[in-house]
């Protein structure tokens, strides 16, 4: 079960995290549309200023849940490819810059079966994450359909209210972690989702 925590209104979040979000959409969308994103969601101290690329909690999560809002809603129906597209581009990012902190560095993949591979980096992830912010609480687990990865505290969706899964950065991240760590696309998906009321936000992976 979750540890207690603080509300969602007082999460932190990790800079070097925000950091990676932030190349992201300006890896997808262009820096002018990076600034236009930032502006629309109030976070203007970011435009030509990145966050350091360090594990301190500087930001509040409920900024990095606008940044996402801020996407969604600047690409409309489209936007779902597209935060899927920055979360993909964003652990790569983690990858490059944290592959240590994220418990894959020198790792060999190569010498484990497929199924293994990938309960290996959903729980890599989730323990980098935790380890990173006390805020942080995520499980995985596995059922008949594959593995699900559960995040209690999920930063994309904080303290917002929708009517259908909203986590599509996520979505993306999680589907370029199990690539990375298997060499293949799998389907990923969000089953349940906080911001419409749900316990935690849920990801499917699917095995092939």
């Amino acid at each position: 079960m979750p540890r207690a925590r603080q509300e969602p209104e007082k999460w932190r979040f990790t800079n070097a995290l925000m950091r990676q979000a932030l190349l992201a959409i300006g890896e997808v969308m262009g820096e002018q549309g990076l600034k236009v994103v930032l502006r629309q969601a109030g976070l203007e101290r970011y435009v030509d200023a990145l966050p350091p690329n360090d594990l301190e909690q500087d930001t509040p999560t409920v900024e990095y849940a606008a940044l996402n809002q801020a996407v969604e809603e600047f690409y409309g129906r489209a936007s779902k490819g597209m935060l899927q597209r920055i979360g993909r581009a964003s652990f790569r990012y983690g990858v490059e810059e944290q592959a240590t902190l994220m418990g894959v560095a020198g790792t060999a993949l190569k010498l484990m079966p497929q199924k293994t591979r990938i309960k290996f980096i959903l729980t890599q992830t989730a323990k980098s994450l935790m380890s990173v912010n006390e805020d942080t609480y995520i499980e995985v687990q596995e059922t008949p359909e594959g593995f699900v990865f559960a995040d209690f505290t999920c930063g994309v969706c904080c303290c917002r209210n929708a009517e259908q899964p909203t986590c599509h950065l996520y979505v993306g991240s999680i589907s370029e972690a199990v690539k990375w760590a298997t060499g293949h696309d799998h389907e990923v998906r969000e089953i349940e989702c906080r911001a419409m009321g749900a316990e935690a936000c849920r990801f499917l992976v699917v095995e092939n």
